[in-house]
């Protein structure tokens, strides 16, 4: 699962994933680890997984959803 963090960033406990980074859940790093499989809704999915993933995580704001669509 793939996708960049867009909007004000994320905040996942007491630590804020920035703006702009990317997560790649198949290079796992510090910020794959924190977020534990998770996708926030200020993310733009980069492949179907991370789709698949936000449009099952938000299934009432689909026509929200950056890349939706796809």
């Amino acid at each position: 699962m793939k996708f960049k963090i867009s909007g004000a960033g994320w905040r996942i406990g007491n630590k804020l994933i920035p703006a702009g980074t990317v997560l790649d859940f198949a290079k796992p790093d510090k910020w794959t680890a924190l977020a534990a499989g998770k996708i926030p809704f200020a993310a733009v999915p980069l492949d179907r997984e991370a789709l698949e993933a936000q449009v099952a995580a938000y299934p009432d704001a689909k026509h929200l959803l950056s890349g939706a669509w796809v």
